[in-house]
């Protein structure tokens, strides 16, 4: 495995860390503070237009929200007998 490849694996490794935080944050207290809001954004690079305290709310409430979707699409039953909707053949 290259450098590059290894960096890159970690970065996701931490990605991945960090939203599962945002995710027992948001079970735990019921929502989302901006503190690890800022803490995703930190991890992707600039802030930009999310330097404005506006814009982090409505950015906290958007996350905080996708939180909740996600929780809802993992909680969906599902039939083991039901055949998947799209098959993706071997080639």
């Amino acid at each position: 495995m290259r450098r590059r490849d290894f960096a890159a694996l970690a970065a996701s490794g931490a990605a991945a860390a960090l939203w599962q935080q945002a995710c027992r944050e948001v079970e735990d207290t019921g929502s989302l503070s901006a503190a690890t809001v800022g803490t995703l954004l930190d991890h992707q690079g600039p802030r930009g237009i999310y330097e404005d305290p506006a814009e982090l709310e409505r950015l906290r409430r958007a996350v905080e929200n996708m939180v909740g979707v996600q929780r809802t699409l993992r909680d969906f039953p599902l039939d083991p007998d039901e055949p998947p909707a799209t098959i993706f053949p071997r080639g």
